[in-house]
C-alpha cells in the first residue's frame, strides 16, 4: 500500500480530531471558504505532531486525498480547484440569545 494513502486514510480516519486541529490553525465555521493551502499546511503540520514525517510535496498529494474524501462525504463543497465551502454544521457561529 502507498505511504501517501496510509497518511490521508489516517487524518480521514481521524476526521473530528483533524477538524479541531484545522480549526485551531486558520478561521474555520460552517459555510467558511476553505482554500487548498489550508488543507495542505493543517494536514502537514497534524501529520508532524503525530511524529508522521511527510515533506511539502507529499503533503500536497495528502491534502488533495483528503479533499477528494471530504467531498465525497460532504463535509466540503467544491467552488473551484482551489476552494471549498465547509459544510460542517458543528461549527455554526453561537447566535446571541
Amino acid at each position: 500500500m502507498n505511504i501517501r494513502f496510509k497518511k490521508s486514510q489516517y487524518i480521514i480516519g481521524n476526521q473530528v480530531e483533524f477538524l479541531q486541529y484545522m480549526k485551531s490553525k486558520v478561521p474555520m465555521f460552517h459555510l467558511s471558504n476553505i482554500f487548498f493551502r489550508d488543507l495542505h499546511y493543517s494536514s502537514m503540520e497534524f501529520l508532524r505532531k503525530k511524529k508522521v514525517k511527510v515533506g511539502y510535496t507529499e503533503a500536497e498529494q495528502v491534502a488533495k486525498e483528503i479533499a477528494l474524501h471530504f467531498e465525497k462525504s460532504n463535509v466540503l463543497k467544491k467552488l473551484n480547484a482551489l476552494t471549498w465551502v465547509l459544510n460542517y454544521p458543528e461549527y455554526s457561529a453561537k447566535k446571541a440569545g
